[in-house]
């Protein structure tokens, strides 16, 4: 067992097997994490060796020789089910269950590789035998963008997310404006819908008749071009301040958009899904 302090924060880095190893898909581990707790002074605000906008709080650990990490799921404490998060994990090599998402883990009877947050959301007392990076309840970020950030520091090719949305509205309009700060492919699941980061290109699984939403995250996204929608770019414009991207239709397979310059989120929601009074799928 090795013990040390990685920029104000002490973690506890010991040996055995992969939790999780009874699994029918392998999962790997980055690092036999135990736990992780603030050091006195808590958590360091960046300086200017970390003035980078995807800079995170935690602090980077290396993985393991060989490791490779590809499909990351998190678990957020918002609204969702137990059989959503099942579905996201059956995609997922590796779990982080983001504070209150651990009880969305219990209920699924999903296994967590990882535990991240402040655990003051936690509907009972944290099982034995979990790695936890515990960090202060008073920090400059959410229990969610820190584990999103830690997926990113070990390397995840592509992040799912279930829980994100629906607890608090502020959470919600937060958590989705985040996701500007990513480079990599993200995937929110939500009462059925689906909210994809579109930072190149994206083909998503519809049916004719499903909505699709395009909505900005930079103040204009250029060289929009779809495919398989009612109403088609071709290289075309959409600007955050502007609602015109709302409420598309699925007219033909594949479905899908690509662009050249910003970001965008691309909502997808089945034919007749959604449930008003959420935040996706009302008119």
């Amino acid at each position: 067992m090795r013990e040390g302090v990685v920029a104000g924060i002490v973690f506890v880095v010991a040996g055995g097997a992969p939790l999780g190893a009874e699994r029918r898909r392998e999962r790997l581990d980055p690092l036999n994490l135990i736990r992780v707790m603030p050091a006195e002074g808590g958590l360091p605000r960046a300086g200017p060796a970390q003035a980078g906008a995807n800079e995170s709080p935690l602090p980077w650990l290396p993985t393991k020789e060989g490791f490779l990490l590809r499909v990351v799921l998190i678990l957020a404490g918002g609204v969702a089910s137990p059989q959503e998060a099942k579905e996201a994990s059956s995609q997922a090599n590796f779990i982080i269950a983001a504070d209150g998402g651990l009880d969305l883990a219990q209920k699924a009877g999903l296994p967590v590789d990882l535990v991240i947050g402040d655990l003051d959301s936690l509907a009972g007392p944290l099982p034995q035998n979990l790695r936890v990076l515990r960090v202060p309840k008073e920090k400059d970020a959410t229990d969610l963008e820190l584990a999103l950030d830690h997926a990113v520091s070990l390397g995840a090719k592509k992040i799912l997310v279930v829980g994100a949305f629906g607890a608090r509205l502020d959470h919600t309009l937060a958590n989705a404006n985040l996701l500007e700060k990513y480079d990599i492919p993200i995937t929110l699941f939500h009462r059925g819908s689906r909210v994809h980061l579109v930072i190149d290109h994206v083909e998503i699984q519809a049916q004719v008749g499903d909505l699709v939403s395009l909505l900005p995250l930079t103040p204009a996204v250029r060289g929009i071009s779809t495919w398989g929608l009612r109403y088609p770019l071709e290289e075309g414009v959409l600007f955050r301040a502007s609602t015109r991207g709302i409420s598309n239709e699925v007219v033909a397979i594949p479905c899908g958009v690509k662009i050249r310059a910003g970001k965008l989120l691309l909502i997808h929601t089945p034919k007749g899904g959604g449930v008003c009074g959420n935040f996706l799928g009302c008119c």
